[in-house]
């Protein structure tokens, strides 16, 4: 005869899931489980009027972990306060700042745009410091380009002015040595240029291209003037960017597949690329 396996020793007639035999469909109904859960709550019961149970969420536990906690603190700023401690963080500062200074290659190697447009140099004054200057963006500034000028930038000037022009694309966030420039300046608050603005415009509409692009591709019959391949695209002798009155000037165009127009029309590498072209600077 099986016996219950939970020690009350009467006869077991249920298989409860965990694979043991019981005196009752539930475990909790034997009377020896009873038993024992009845002496545990009795212990339980006698330890929170003793105040020993929970002694973590008592009244007097929370104090002391209170005054403990202060006092910790107050070794730590007492610690913070001292002037070597002081000397030590201001060193540190020095040392970090000047490993992440700017460097006028680093900018040129990691922010090609900006060192096209803004010209840059190393203060004379401060030779070995490698600190940098700019020109102020106010024509009529002593330090302006105008006037052959220049003034050293906050960094927060610097790193608007890159994040405008290489992250947003656009030519704004001007740098000026002081705030009577600002006011001076016509510029200021602008999004753009507007004399740079004046230089790319177009003289032509998108619907006068189209139809000057279809004349020329019919007029060569689609075909590659450079390997007699069918032809897509009409490549312009004369730059756009350099002489866009001859934009709309059959004579001086011709039809070319994709990859001609590429390798012997715009490539980067050769010195009379277009992009090369509008990249150089009268000096």
């Amino acid at each position: 005869m099986e016996t219950c396996e939970y020690g009350c020793g009467q006869k077991a007639e249920y298989q409860l899931k965990n694979g043991k035999w019981c005196c009752s469909k539930k475990f909790n109904s034997c009377s020896e489980v009873r038993r024992k859960n009845s002496e545990k709550n009795k212990i339980r019961q006698a330890g929170k009027s003793n105040g020993m149970y929970g002694k973590k969420h008592t009244i007097e536990s929370k104090r002391k972990n209170s005054e403990s906690n202060k006092k910790a603190w107050r070794d730590t700023t007492s610690i913070f306060n001292t002037d070597k401690y002081r000397k030590k963080l201001r060193k540190s500062l020095i040392e970090a700042s000047k490993k992440r200074k700017r460097t006028i290659e680093m900018i040129k190697e990691r922010y090609p745009l900006f060192s096209i447009i803004e010209r840059m140099r190393y203060n004379p004054d401060k030779p070995g410091e490698k600190e940098i200057q700019v020109h102020c963006k106010n024509h009529n500034c002593p330090n302006s380009k105008e006037q052959g000028g220049w003034f050293t930038p906050t960094n927060i000037q610097l790193y608007e002015r890159i994040r405008n022009i290489e992250h947003h694309g656009l030519d704004n966030s001007y740098m000026y040595c002081s705030d009577q420039c600002k006011d001076e300046c016509p510029l200021f608050n602008l999004y753009s240029d507007p004399l740079e603005e004046k230089k790319n415009k177009k003289y032509y509409t998108s619907t006068e291209y189209q139809q000057f692009r279809e004349f020329v591709l019919e007029r060569d019959k689609y075909i590659c003037q450079y390997c007699g391949e069918q032809a897509s695209e009409v490549h312009h002798e004369r730059p756009q960017k350099l002489e866009p009155f001859f934009s709309l000037d059959p004579d001086f165009a011709w039809s070319c597949c994709k990859q001609c127009h590429y390798e012997k029309g715009h490539e980067k590498n050769t010195d009379c690329s277009t992009g090369n072209l509008s990249k150089l600077m009268c000096i």
